[in-house]
């Protein structure tokens, strides 16, 4: 058998069939053409690239969540790639994760916590207290999760609510019901 070896490197590339010596000798270290090889596989690759799918392209599109306007980079052909885009994680995962909630525990399988902040703002509708949040049920059943039974009270405020000073408190709590509900 004829050994072959790299004119570059010097290798015994006798087990090699033609096809992969020729790869070898083409992408060897030591070929000092490599360079143009490389080059020219890359601009190959971008022209196929352009081809099939355009060139990239600034598009104005509008967050799907927060609706504020921003630009993304995308080809051509492939805009727009999804039905809706998103300016951040967080308007992504505050329309994706309500909407799964909805779909696999609707409102009569979900817990009353879970149905309150679909509904209202995490906030107290007294003092506004956004840190810690309770849900108090206006007609104190705790099987009843009804949107319209379930209202934010700061942890103060929801013992005013099972207490002798509820009267302080339960115009503001009508007023928010009235309001919320009609």
């Amino acid at each position: 058998m004829k050994s072959k070896n790299c004119k570059y490197c010097g290798l015994d590339c006798s087990h090699m069939n033609m096809g992969q010596f020729g790869n070898h000798r083409r992408w060897c270290d030591k070929n000092p053409n490599v360079e143009l090889h490389r080059r020219k596989n890359i601009d190959k690759a971008a022209q196929q690239g352009i081809k099939k799918f355009g060139e990239y392209k600034v598009f104005r599109v509008q967050c799907g969540a927060c609706g504020r306007d921003y630009d993304v980079k995308e080809r051509e052909k492939l805009f727009p790639q999804k039905s809706s885009y998103f300016c951040s994680r967080s308007c992504a995962n505050s329309v994706g994760g309500k909407a799964k909630a909805q779909k696999h525990y609707p409102d009569d399988i979900a817990s009353y916590t879970a149905v309150a902040w679909r509904y209202h703002d995490k906030r107290c509708v007294v003092c506004g207290e956004s840190n810690i949040v309770a849900v108090h049920h206006l007609n104190e059943n705790h099987n009843d999760n009804d949107p319209k039974n379930l209202v934010p009270l700061c942890p103060t405020h929801h013992q005013y609510m099972h207490s002798r000073y509820k009267q302080e408190i339960q115009e503001f709590v009508d007023n928010y019901v009235r309001n919320k509900w009609g």
